[in-house]
């Protein structure tokens, strides 16, 4: 089973320096699991690392242990400390949503109208056009269950979904 890691901050670099190093290496961490795991089982907690991570929070913590992907939603819904700033077919929620990541809020979307919820981490950044979606967009960091498209991180939001319709973004309060 993976052991949680820890990325400790230091004062040699921006917290936007640092942010960015822990998804890196959380991301380098990630694609060496799904490299080397045996079941579809293995390698679902790594979206709740990098939100907790990134964000220096503990909500998707369970037992010591970060929950997997599916779980995500749930305590998006369930706990108090979250809100919905909306659906991702709204400018004002994308823009709403990258102007609070870059205020260091934790912010999470989602597809509500999938069957797996996969969680995506809006990360600080800028708003980019997106010519498929027809909206300015933010950045963000995606990881993909082990069967699924490529997980990335510094890419706007429309890499990880096609279209935003049932994409709903969450903001912590």
């Amino acid at each position: 089973m993976y052991a949680v890691a820890t990325v400790f901050l230091c004062a040699c670099g921006s917290s936007e320096e640092v942010q960015t190093k822990a998804l890196e290496t959380i991301l380098e961490e990630y694609e060496s699991c799904r490299a080397n795991s045996e079941s579809v089982k293995d390698c679902k907690n790594f979206v709740s690392r990098a939100i907790c991570e990134y964000n220096g929070i503990d909500d998707f913590l369970k037992n010591g242990e970060y929950v997997d992907y599916h779980e995500v939603f749930t305590i998006l819904v369930d706990k108090w400390k979250w809100k919905t700033l909306g659906y991702a077919t709204e400018q004002r929620v994308l823009s709403e949503a990258q102007n609070l990541a870059n205020k260091g809020v934790p912010v999470v979307a989602v597809n509500v109208e999938d069957k797996h919820k996969l969680p995506v981490l809006i990360t600080k950044g800028e708003l980019v056009k997106s010519a498929k979606w027809k909206l300015d967009v933010p950045n963000c960091a995606a990881f993909f269950p082990f069967n699924g498209p490529t997980s990335f991180i510094n890419k706007s939001i429309n890499y990880a979904w096609s279209k935003p319709d049932g994409v709903k973004i969450y903001a912590r309060k």
